[in-house]
This record gives C-alpha cells, sequence and structure tokens, in this order.
C-alpha cells in the first residue's frame, strides 16, 4: 500500500510498505520532497515503529492488538502514526485527509481508548484514530484527557502506589530550582491514585528526546549539546534537582529539547518533567529512617553518582539557589492526605543530599 509522510499538511515523504517471506513488513521510501529529515531519522521503518507506544506499557499490548495497530500497516492505517510530540502524521496516497481533520490538538480524543489504555478494559467498539495513547511512551498505565482549554496527562504508580506522590512532591521543589518545570498535581480517576501534568508541546512546538539529539549520552556529551543551543543551565538544573530528589529513572527518553514543528528549529530545553520514581517511592516509612541506608538504595541512570554530578555541574548561580532551599520542606495537598511523618523524613533526606553537594 502507498502512502504519505506529512508535517500537517505539507508533504515530506512519498513511500510503500512491503512483506518479505517471513512475514516482516518494512517501509520503503519513494520520494522525498524536503531535504530535511525529522529528529533521529535513519532509516523509515525504525522511525514509523518508534513512534508506536511500546508494548511493555501497561495495558498497551492488549490495546494494540485489539484495534489492529500490531503490525505496522494496521498501525499507519487505524492511527496515522500521530503522536502528541509533533505534527507528522501518516495518510494512504488516495486518502482525502487534512490535517484539520486528524489533529490532537484539534480533535476529540475517544475516551474509551483512553480508558482501556488507563485501566486495561478493552473494548471491541470501533473508535475514531484520533487518539494519543497508541504513541505515549513509558512503562506507567496513562491516559491523555482533555480538562477545559488543556490537555492532561493522568499517571498511576505501580505496586508501591507513592510514584504519584513523588512526583507531586518533587514538583514542588522542580518549580523553584528549574525555571518553567512542568507542574504536577494530585488527583482520582476511576479510582485510582494518579499524578496529572498539562501538555507542554503544540500545534507550534514539538517535543524531541535527548536520544536522538545526540550520540555522546553520557553527562559531558549531553552537557556539550544544550549549551551549544543555549540551554546549559537548564540542564545543569535538572540533573541537580535529581541528585537532591534521589531520580533513580531520568534517562534520555524523558528530557530533551522544544522545537518548531513547522521548520524543526530547535528553541530550547523542553520543561523538566516525569521525576515519578523520585523521593525513595519505592520504600515504607520506617525505611526511611535510615538516611545512610536510603541513600545507598539509590543509584541514577544518567551519570554515575548523583553527589559527583552535581558537583561537577555547579555554578556560582545554581549554588547561590540550593543555599535559599535550606529553608524549603515539602508541603501536603490541599485535598489528598500525605503522612505527615513521611514528608518529614523526605525533608531530612533531601536537606542531607544539598549538604553534600554544596560541602
Amino acid at each position: 500500500m502507498h502512502y504519505l509522510l506529512l508535517n500537517k499538511d505539507t508533504v515530506w515523504l512519498a513511500f510503500h510498505c512491503e512483506q518479505n517471506e517471513y512475514m516482516e513488513t518494512a517501509a520503503q521510501e519513494d520520494l522525498w520532497y524536503t531535504a530535511q529529515r525529522p529528529f533521529g531519522y535513519t532509516n523509515l521503518t525504525d522511525f514509523l515503529e518508534r513512534r508506536k507506544a511500546p508494548k511493555q506499557r501497561a495495558h498497551i499490548a492488549a490495546l494494540l492488538k485489539e484495534y489492529g495497530c500490531d503490525t505496522l500497516e494496521g498501525y499507519l492505517n487505524v492511527t496515522h502514526a500521530l503522536s502528541l510530540n509533533d505534527t507528522f502524521w501518516v495518510r494512504a496516497a488516495d486518502a482525502d485527509l487534512q490535517w484539520r481533520d486528524v489533529s490532537l490538538y484539534q480533535n476529540p480524543f475517544n475516551e474509551m481508548i483512553s480508558q482501556a489504555a488507563f485501566d486495561g478494559s478493552v473494548s471491541s467498539t470501533s473508535f475514531s484514530p484520533t487518539s494519543p495513547e497508541f504513541s505515549t511512551d513509558g512503562q506507567y498505565a496513562k491516559c491523555w484527557v482533555r480538562e477545559k482549554d488543556t490537555i492532561q496527562l493522568y499517571k498511576t504508580g505501580s505496586v508501591f502506589g507513592m510514584e504519584p506522590v513523588s512526583e507531586y512532591l518533587a514538583s514542588q521543589l522542580a518549580v523553584l530550582l528549574c525555571p518553567g518545570a512542568a507542574v504536577y498535581d494530585l488527583g482520582f480517576h476511576h479510582g485510582e491514585l494518579i499524578s496529572k501534568c498539562a501538555l507542554f508541546t503544540s500545534e507550534r512546538y514539538g517535543l524531541a528526546k535527548a536520544a536522538v539529539l545526540t550520540k555522546d549520552r553520557t553527562i559531558a556529551g549531553f552537557l556539550r549539546y544544550f549549551e551549544s543551543i543555549g540551554s546549559g543551565d537548564a540542564f545543569r538544573r535538572m540533573c541537580i534537582l535529581d541528585a537532591l530528589i534521589l531520580n533513580t529513572d531520568r534517562h534520555s527518553g524523558n528530557f530533551g529539547v522544544l522545537f518548531e514543528n513547522d521548520t524543526l528549529q530547535v528553541q530550547k530545553m523542553a520543561p523538566v518533567f516525569d521525576n515519578n520514581r523520585s523521593l525513595l517511592f519505592d520504600l515504607d516509612n520506617d525505611q526511611l529512617k535510615n538516611t545512610d541506608w536510603c541513600i545507598r538504595h539509590c543509584s541514577p541512570r544518567l551519570g554515575t553518582d548523583f553527589i559527583a554530578t552535581a558537583r561537577g555541574l555547579l555554578t556560582d548561580s545554581i549554588r547561590a539557589d540550593l543555599e535559599k532551599l535550606r529553608a524549603f520542606r515539602f508541603t501536603g495537598h490541599p485535598v489528598l492526605s500525605i503522612d505527615p511523618e513521611r514528608l518529614e523524613r523526605l525533608d531530612s533526606i533531601l536537606q542531607f543530599q544539598l549538604d553534600k553537594i554544596l560541602a
């Protein structure tokens, strides 16, 4: 079948899909209409497959299969490879569709798909393709919901159940240390505790993950890249935040840059987001009593040592902002209860990390 890859209503590429003797489907380029390529583009099949939600994300494998999206062509035909990260999409070459017909930013989401992505309640009922669930990554159950004039990401926890609370608390610190950081709140959705935050991409600005920005995925490599676009300070602050909150899951898929969708021109580092696996989310209050043991329990995915990384990235300006955090204390939620004992112990651990970084 023949397809077009578009950016909004501008055709970028004509291509087709073909299947080999092993029943494997590959996308083959026919004609490029531009010299530009999407971020991280190496080959067409890989580019399209990477737009799918990962099967290890909670409930997504069943969702992809039920709606015929577990094959490449099925995915393209049903979802148009739409994403809330950018404005690329795919349609059949002979289809009479325009961007306004399919845009996730302009059209209502299918509530049935959102619920299935969130709680696994897959239904065989037909649906509209304007659902972002088929392209949202990460391992936790989550869904996108429209709230008034915003699009919100709802995300649950795991068996520990504390991830949404950690996300909410980490956000209190992030907004002080990292200008423009995503703001998180707590709530309930279908009876489950969730963290939620507003979408920070739009039809004007997209998100490119760090994994496709540079081949050198060390702290030094990422710092060089972000300094080259004028966002070195923002990257330093994110890494130091991670050291303060003991974020064990910062990786090249949950930070990146904002870019102009029409031109692919990089603007700046994206807002800091996705801090749910922090603040010792997997430990109970009794375990939090032993600060030294808690610290040894954690190690970063980005970099090799929280304190060494933070100290190496310190600047005079950031040091001054860290000194202001001496009086910082986590606060509970205005509606939902958070154990005061847990807050006190997290305060102590945060100040312990702060002392070590500033020593």
